[in-house]
């Protein structure tokens, strides 16, 4: 079930749905701060995908290298 976050417009207030697999139509949205029709879809970062049944690698903070232990 995917959670997307959605932003006001009116008021600013950023605030995430829940939606499942069988909500197919769409519903009016109302910001939860101030009620306002006026919300948008806003791009949010994703979390860690894993393909193939490994977890793919994240990089290491730059200025890691071989002598702190971080290769």
């Amino acid at each position: 079930m995917p959670i997307y976050e959605y932003k006001c417009s009116a008021c600013g207030h950023i605030f995430e749905i829940l939606t499942t697999s069988s909500s197919n139509k769409e519903e009016v949205l109302q910001c939860r701060n101030c009620q306002s029709a006026k919300v948008n879809k806003i791009l949010s970062v994703g979390s860690l995908r894993r393909g193939s049944g490994k977890t793919l690698p994240v990089a290491a903070p730059a200025g890691c290298g071989k002598k702190s232990g971080f290769s």
